[in-house]
């Protein structure tokens, strides 16, 4: 037999056999050339908050606009849980029916002032090391939580 055929005829047995190894592992974290998941946007009661590729919502902690009535006040509230094989995200958006709101109003868990992402509102760490995020914008007031304080900043789109 020739060299060239047999040679080529080996380069493309080892090219099958490559594709057929590739394909038995994961490679999502090499980047988008083998299907690395994106991050994703989420909208929440008209706010959009951008979720870390990996994150997969859990459904049954959703809420979509549970209203309650506390009588000087009303809200309306909406929650969307995310997690990955080891850290969380929850997004709580409260609209306070009638009543523009101020960073001062927010700071309920007195938390530390702190610019996140451009937006600024209050960082408040609780016993169980869970980082919480409250700003306002509108009549509305947002919470962040993650188990992770870096995962807050890039969920604020």
């Amino acid at each position: 037999m020739n060299k060239k055929i047999l040679f080529a005829l080996t380069v493309a047995l080892v090219a099958i056999a490559a594709v057929g190894t590739a394909s038995a592992f994961d490679f999502s974290d090499l980047g988008s050339l083998f299907g690395a998941p994106k991050d994703q946007n989420v909208t929440i009661d008209g706010e959009t908050f951008k979720i870390p590729a990996k994150f997969k919502e859990i459904n049954n902690l959703s809420e979509n606009g549970t209203v309650d009535d506390y009588g000087v006040l009303k809200t309306t509230k909406y929650v969307k849980s995310f997690s990955n094989d080891t850290n969380f995200i929850n997004i709580h958006v409260y609209e306070v029916n009638g009543t523009n709101l101020t960073n001062d109003l927010i700071n309920f868990n007195n938390g530390t002032s702190k610019d996140i992402s451009g937006v600024k509102g209050y960082l408040y760490k609780d016993d169980n090391n869970t980082y919480t995020y409250t700003y306002s914008k509108g009549n509305k007031i947002i919470g962040i939580q993650s188990d992770k304080e870096a995962l807050i900043g890039p969920v604020i789109a």
